[in-house]
């Protein structure tokens, strides 16, 4: 195997959270982390993991980066989520790849969509009052769409 270093650090700056890369390469989280923190020196990195990581770029490649996807609405669905104190859900649409904050005035409520690709990928509820000031940002919003089959 041929490993490429510029590769392999692409993984360590990558949008994948350690978890994931830790295992699909037998390495650990921890190691990981310590590496994109700069607590542990890439040059001295083992044989072992320039490997592991050299192979899950390789899986990966093709992946468009969460940072890329093109979604529609984010940055007004994490608002309209951040500043309602109430019940919210974040719906995606994956047919325009959209998607959108409802509110409610109460816990239990929801909209139904007739389109079964319509899902919901947030919410927070207002039976709890630690929960009604949940906020959502723009990235979980990205994984959560990145982990949707569509």
């Amino acid at each position: 195997m041929i490993i490429n270093t510029d590769q392999v650090k692409s993984v360590l700056k990558s949008d994948f959270t350690a978890p994931q890369i830790a295992e699909e390469s037998g390495l650990k989280p921890r190691n990981i982390n310590n590496y994109r923190q700069g607590l542990a020196d890439f040059e001295n990195m083992n044989l072992r993991y320039l490997v592991g990581l050299q192979k899950f770029y390789n899986n990966h490649k093709e992946d468009t980066p969460m940072e890329q996807l093109k979604i529609t609405g984010i940055r007004k669905a994490v608002g309209n989520f951040n500043d309602w104190q109430g019940a919210a859900r974040v719906y995606f649409d994956p047919t325009n790849m959209s998607v959108w904050t409802n509110v409610y005035g109460g816990p239990g409520e929801e909209d139904h969509y007739d389109d079964p690709a319509i899902t919901q990928i947030a919410q927070k509820a207002t039976t709890r009052m630690d929960e009604r000031d949940d906020r959502i940002t723009m990235r979980q919003i990205r994984e959560a769409v990145a982990k949707e089959e569509y």
